[in-house]
């Protein structure tokens, strides 16, 4: 499997960096390269050549997209961001981009988990366990404390704790079309998922129990997914699920509840990839309509760590 000349936007970003050195250890490109709307970073250390591209809501992002197809010949596009995916969607171009193909998930998956509102009206009409979710500025929260979160977005950026009516009444003003959502305790039965869903129907999952330091996992360790299987396998048939996505829930006293889902390969998927949750690989397989490569799940208790590595442009 070689796709010749790959292109993964938001390549200075966490994720993009990730599924690059994945492409280098695997093998599955001739060439790779990156682009991002910003040039100082450490992308050249793995790409073989990094543009530099308009935001994705501007009117030139698309035309800087072609420009990069037609003069590297790209063969396959790899969208990072949250906000690419939003306007691939958008302009109905997440399969394909002047003809060259596009790796992402399916467009439901895709259009249901951008929208964190959307998430909470499906799941919750279909019985899957979700937390009350309210829009700022029609309803106001159910309880306090309550976390205020951004409709769309990625991460932690925009999320805080309200407690007090003050507050509610102050970011009722500021951040209309916000969501209020239950706060989910505890804090430290925070648990990603990744799942996987080929064309054929084949899913695949794997649970991670993580810790968290300012949104970004630093620590995790695998859990047994037998209690987590149905319900997981609930979310890939409600959204029709190809490709790969990332649920994120928390274990609460009346059992999982899922708070958000990521139409996207995460920030977890180098750890996934080193623990044999290769996603990413599968997709690709999948993609060109190879066999997926065999599963073996990991020991339960593994742990993985983040570790820092330093990267040096000259």
């Amino acid at each position: 499997m070689n796709f010749g000349t790959v292109l993964i936007t938001g390549c200075g970003g966490d994720i993009g960096l990730t599924l690059a050195r994945i492409v280098r250890e695997v093998g599955v490109a001739e060439r790779l390269i990156g682009c991002d709307i910003d040039s100082d970073h450490g992308g050249p250390a793995f790409f073989d050549a990094c543009e530099l591209v308009p935001r994705a809501d501007e009117a030139g992002y698309f035309a800087a997209i072609e420009r990069i197809i037609s003069n590297y010949n790209i063969d396959l596009i790899i969208p990072m961001s949250e906000a690419e995916i939003h306007q691939l969607h958008c302009a109905g171009r997440l399969e394909e981009v002047a003809g060259v193909p596009v790796l992402a998930a399916n467009p439901l998956a895709v259009k249901i988990g951008l929208d964190k509102y959307a998430t909470f009206e499906r799941f919750a009409a279909n019985g899957i366990p979700v937390p009350w979710t309210k829009i700022v500025g029609e309803d106001p929260p159910v309880s306090l404390p309550c976390i205020l979160k951004p409709r769309r977005g990625q991460g932690s950026k925009g999320i805080c704790l309200v407690g007090t009516p003050e507050e509610v009444d102050v970011l009722t003003r500021e951040r209309a079309n916000d969501l209020w959502q239950e706060l989910l305790l505890p804090e430290e039965a925070e648990h990603t998922c990744g799942v996987f869903r080929s064309s054929k129907g084949e899913t695949r999952i794997v649970v991670l129990h993580r810790q968290l330091k300012t949104g970004t996992t630093v620590a995790a360790r695998v859990v047994d997914p037998s209690p987590f299987k149905n319900l997981l396998h609930d979310v890939a048939d409600e959204l029709s699920l190809r490709g790969a996505i990332n649920v994120q829930l928390r274990v609460t006293a009346a059992g999982p509840r899922i708070f958000e889902i990521n139409p996207r390969f995460s920030s977890t998927v180098g750890f996934r990839h080193k623990i044999g949750f290769q996603d990413f690989i599968w997709s690709l397989q999948d993609k060109c309509g190879a066999d997926i490569a065999p599963y073996n799940p990991p020991k339960i208790g593994t742990r993985i760590f983040r570790v820092p590595e330093e990267v040096v442009r000259v």
